[in-house]
């Protein structure tokens, strides 16, 4: 029986035969697999089959919101959906603070919803309470994220969710994304086209139902002496008042001050992360964006815009198209070394390619979201470039993951080389490359080993754990050392932890919330007793499950093999000493991390004799 947290039903959509159905959750599975990403990766795994085109109608779309959502526990509103991926043709998960929506989503009465099918013309979802209807979208259709909001808002008050796709996942473009609330990104690796090839628009939600607790009273206390430690937070008001700047001591204060509206924040987040700024002056003065952080809007000076008034007005085009900006601007670089080698003739691209230039980029962008001319073969994506200019296209290809473009790494957006979690787990993930932290300690940022057993802790690795991790942790006579194969497993599992509950990874509030904490939430929400073990069993399970859905496809060794030119001069370097980062070192780490879980060292493939603890022999 379901006591709280949980609103107790699935959605089902088929768009093909425009059926609606609403069936009641199983207790008994959604305990198993906690809620929010576990449950949405189990939902996923029953209803994907092996081998289906990711953008075919027989892909679904299964979303989801954990049983801490719609809460007022601090920033507990992520939202979750996995599908089969068109980039990496993986089965993969996409996250997103869910600013209104996962809040609005669980008080209509949901907890998930599986969406399959392909409408035969543009729709939209409408779900008001249990008032569920497909609706036809061609007055949204050709618009941008921002645009198609601002319509749905209007038409049905301001006070909804809206997850949305541009123009761009309209056209299936690869590395097309979905945007919640327009503000959140969901979907690296191409959910945006995965919606595009279902003629589904946008999912809008209002609720008011609300969300019970099982345990009122110990809820109240947890959340009071919670709430004291955060506003106790000595640099709490300096994250209020700078976000993810505060981190990014590169971008200069006193532009972001200059541009910042004001701040904005996820239902229940105490930082508030997130902004709306106004160009204050030039050319494009009282032009407004909404973003998940300022800091993104600084991406095109990577890449030599040198105004940041442009940097803003370029980025406010690529979200609007619903464009991954990463992949964006890898896919330009790179045409950008083809026509100046001479493998592209420059004739063909029809316009100029400046990575530095305002009108350029927002050309392309436009070009590539609507398929024009050129664009058509770029918004293909890195594979299609490749396979359409052969093998000399190859060679002066960049670093790609699982068809990707790495965000940290040799030739990569990002300026930092040391290897640790994240760079590993850029070819672990089975979505492929992100920028989740999943609470490393060694997360764009080199700290000393003291620090990392306190932090370790704090995630809920076991004290013996801790101890392979650091090798010589606790023994002076020993230099201690760093396994970072190993770390990563559980890095990995304290973000399915957090994703499952439906907590915020960033770490602006994460570092509020610890893993006894987490289990001590679950019980008092849902009345489903859990212990820390039980909680990281579970978490295991959902894990596993999700590398076993990516055995089912074929997944192999190669899939995984790192690139070349991490390891070239300059490539990554050990995240302890500095040394240049061999391909040996970066196996024994893939080695490690398999062997952690307790797959096979070499394959990566779950033993049966974890298959039974985990409870996933049937599977």
């Amino acid at each position: 029986m379901i006591r709280g947290g949980f609103s107790g039903s699935i959605l089902h959509v088929d768009l093909t035969h425009r059926k609606i159905t609403i069936e009641p959750l199983d207790a008994a599975l959604a305990e198993k697999y906690i809620g929010g990403l576990g449950l949405t990766i189990r939902l996923a795994y029953d209803e994907i089959k092996p081998g289906t085109d990711a953008l075919s109608p027989e892909n679904p779309v299964v979303l989801g919101a954990g049983p801490l959502v719609g809460t007022s526990l601090p920033s507990s509103s992520r939202v979750y959906a996995v599908s089969k991926l068109p980039t990496s043709n993986t089965i993969g998960w996409c996250g997103a603070g869910g600013a209104n929506f996962g809040y609005l989503f669980k008080n209509a009465g949901f907890d998930h919803i599986v969406i399959k099918g392909r409408a035969d013309q543009p729709v939209y979802l409408k779900i008001i309470d249990d008032d569920v209807e497909i609706c036809p979208a061609g007055d949204l259709w050709g618009l941008g994220v921002e645009e198609a909001d601002a319509v749905l808002r209007k038409k049905y008050e301001d006070r909804i969710g809206v997850l949305s796709i541009g123009q761009a996942g309209e056209n299936r473009v690869p590395f097309s994304m979905a945007f919640v609330d327009r503000i959140s990104t969901l979907g690296r690796g191409g959910l945006g086209a995965v919606f595009g090839s279902k003629n589904l628009k946008a999912v809008m939600v209002r609720g008011t139902r609300g969300i019970k607790v099982a345990d009122r009273k110990r809820y109240k206390s947890l959340t009071k002496s919670f709430l004291k430690t955060i506003r106790e937070y000595p640099y709490l008001k300096e994250w209020q008042d700078l976000g993810l700047v505060k981190s990014f001591p590169m971008i200069p204060k006193e532009e972001y001050f200059g541009m910042k509206k004001r701040r904005m924040a996820c239902v229940s987040c105490p930082i508030g992360c997130k902004d709306l700024v106004e160009i204050p002056d030039g050319e494009f003065k009282g032009l407004t964006k909404h973003t998940s952080s300022v800091i993104n809007l600084y991406t095109p000076v990577l890449y030599g815009f040198k105004d940041y008034r442009e940097s803003v007005k370029c980025m406010a085009t690529i979200d609007a198209y619903g464009l991954d900006m990463f992949e964006f601007f890898g896919i330009m670089g790179f045409v950008r070394s083809l026509l100046d080698n001479g493998v592209i003739p420059r004739d063909l691209p029809g316009s100029e390619i400046a990575l530095d230039s305002l009108h350029s980029m927002e050309e392309w962008a436009r070009k590539i979201s609507f398929r024009d001319g050129f664009g058509d073969v770029l918004a293909g994506g890195f594979k299609n470039i490749i396979d359409t200019f052969g093998k000399e296209a190859e060679k002066l290809s960049p670093a790609l993951v699982k068809g990707m473009h790495p965000y940290a790494g040799p030739n990569s957006a990002l300026p930092w080389n040391l290897f640790g979690t994240m760079e590993l787990g850029q070819i672990l993930d089975p979505r492929g490359p992100h920028v989740g932290s999943g609470g490393s300690p060694t997360y764009f940022a080199r700290r000393p080993l003291a620090v990392f057993p306190k932090h370790l802790t704090r995630m809920g690795v076991p004290q013996e754990d801790i101890k392979r991790i650091l090798p010589g942790y606790g023994s002076p006579d020993q230099q201690q050392g760093l396994e970072v194969g190993k770390l990563l497993k559980y890095s990995h599992r304290w973000f399915t932890l957090l994703g499952s509950l439906g907590i915020c990874a960033r770490a602006a509030i994460n570092r509020f919330y610890n893993a006894e904490l987490c289990a001590e939430f679950y019980e008092t929400v849902t009345g489903i007793q859990t212990s820390l073990p039980d909680l990281r069993q579970r978490v295991d399970r959902v894990w596993t499950l999700l590398r076993i859905a990516n055995l089912r496809e074929g997944f192999a060794e190669n899939d995984e093999a790192p690139p070349e030119s991490w390891f070239n001069t300059p490539g990554f370097k050990n995240y302890l000493t500095d040394e240049p980062l061999a391909r040996e070192d970066a196996e024994q780490m893939i080695g490690d991390y398999f062997e952690e879980w307790g797959w096979d060292r070499k394959t990566g493939t779950p033993s049966r004799s974890l298959l039974k603890e985990l409870d996933l022999k049937e599977l």
